[in-house]
């Protein structure tokens, strides 16, 4: 844990490429979906990832729990054990984009940050085209 109370894979200054597998798998979507899933999340959404060059957004969900999402949620792509993200500092966190930043959390991470899968892959499925969602938002 780093101070702050921020997990020990959150860097303090620069953006660092992190592999996924030991701490979290990313769940990455377009940014013009990702906010209307962020939307439908709301507070329970955990850390989300923007990266306005990828036009992308990444959620941090447990070690194989999005398994088999590409299927139930078409659009989604998941980034499984051996993928690497790049994780943005601490302090690089949501309002406008400044200087030559391209990555920000849009939703802070914390010392418990992982989005809980089954509301993710709600959110996902009411949204996404071809989703399996019971209705639309």
């Amino acid at each position: 844990m780093m101070a702050g109370g921020s997990p020990e894979w959150v860097p303090v200054e620069n953006v660092v490429d992190v592999v996924c597998g030991r701490w979290w798998e990313g769940v990455r979507l377009p940014t013009f979906v990702g906010l209307r899933v962020l939307s439908r999340l709301r507070e329970r959404s955990g850390p989300v990832i923007e990266d306005r060059v990828a036009e992308s957004m990444t959620w941090l969900v447990r070690v194989g729990a999005a398994e088999g999402w590409e299927r139930l949620a078409p659009g989604t792509h998941v980034l499984r054990a051996g993928w690497e993200i790049a994780v943005p500092p601490v302090g690089c966190v949501g309002g406008p984009w400044e200087g030559g930043a391209s990555l920000r959390w849009l939703s802070r991470p914390t010392a418990t940050c992982l989005t809980h899968p089954p509301d993710l892959l709600d959110a996902l499925r009411h949204v996404l085209p071809g989703g399996t969602g019971a209705a639309r938002a």
